[in-house]
């Protein structure tokens, strides 16, 4: 099977391909096949119990006759569901450990790892306010590396906040507080001050996100900026107005909202809403929200022979990371 280059990112890969990746394939179908068939497997004896249980509580005649296959069927779709999950998820691990070193090593100063073993400092980030606190965490898909001389590690972050209610029946409720990709970039120079960039919830929103802010973010003074763009989308913090506005020139604030608009796959507002970003000693951090997996390849019913265009979403992926760090620089993106 061949690999044909598409984007600048990919140049040369394809005899990486033919090497390291095509030689795999026929395992992995084997394998995606013998999951396929378990899944199938499994899913069958769900649906099998749940036969078996609603006739049983029909013949029974206990009740209305349908509420007990109504109920049996909503828990036999919650197992199937996680069933199915826990394999797809295992075979997506399985390509990703065939393709990913072929990739990394292409590519040089890159590492990759699916189940995000090395976290990500989240400390530093709820601390500086570009996402708020929470009490349950999912991380995959850590890629570290260094690309323009430039440190960087990025990992798919969902994070959510479990809160246990005071009434009578004690309900749990959990919440969305975040799910898209987490930056952490090194500068080239140290920031003289910390300094959050905000999004702007109006007089009133803000005033409420300043009181109720965790960490020091929002809680230091805001910064007036030369910028009326930006200041329509954004709010600047930082404990040092003065050195925080000789850091962040007007055409630095161009490219942050160049990054929003362009690197989130959000359309309009909803794009400028998802991003957050700061700067806190040797480190820009950004979280940037998103709806699309990230690093994600192929589906138990897909076969092997459509690995292709999985390896392009990859290198897309990649080349996202590229971007936001060429705008960094100040330069246009060259991927």
């Amino acid at each position: 099977m061949d690999f044909t280059e598409r984007t600048p990112i990919e140049a040369g890969f394809a005899p990486v391909f033919r090497e390291r990746v095509a030689p795999e394939l026929d395992r992995l179908e084997a394998e995606r096949q013998a999951l396929l068939a378990t899944a199938k497997q499994r899913l069958g004896i769900v649906a099998a119990a749940w036969a078996v249980l609603s006739a049983l509580a029909v013949w029974s005649g206990t009740g209305d006759v349908w509420v007990a296959p109504v109920v049996l069927a909503l828990f036999a779709g919650v197992a199937g569901y996680f069933i199915w999950n826990s394999l797809a998820r295992r075979w997506g691990g399985s390509l990703a450990a065939a393709v990913m070193p072929a990739v990394c090593d292409f590519l040089g100063d890159l590492s990759y790892d699916r189940e995000a073993r090395d976290r990500f400092p989240l400390d530093r980030a709820v601390a500086l306010g570009l996402i708020d606190e929470h009490n349950r965490v999912s991380l995959q898909d850590r890629l570290e590396g260094r690309y323009r001389d430039t440190e960087f590690e990025v990992v798919e972050a969902h994070l959510r906040r479990r809160t246990r209610g005071g009434g009578e029946d004690d309900d749990t409720k959990e919440t969305t507080v975040f799910k898209g990709l987490l930056f952490r970039i090194s500068t080239p120079e140290p920031a003289p001050t910390p300094i959050l960039i905000a999004r702007d919830h109006g007089k009133l929103g803000n005033a409420i996100g300043s009181f109720f802010a965790e960490g020091f973010g929002r809680k230091m003074p805001k910064v007036e900026v030369d910028h009326p763009e930006f200041e329509t989308h954004f709010e600047l913090h930082a404990e040092d107005a003065a050195a925080a506005r000789d850091y962040l020139p007007p055409a630095f604030l161009d490219n942050l909202l160049a990054i929003a608009r362009e690197e989130s796959d959000r359309a309009g507002d909803r794009a400028m809403k998802g991003m957050t970003a700061g700067f806190r000693r040797d480190s820009f951090y950004l979280a940037l929200a998103r709806d699309a997996e990230f690093l994600e390849m192929g589906g138990l019913t897909q076969p092997v022979a459509d690995v292709a265009p999985e390896v392009h979403k990859v290198f897309h992926d990649i080349a996202l990371v590229r971007r936001i760090i060429d705008r960094l620089h100040g330069d246009a993106p060259s991927v």
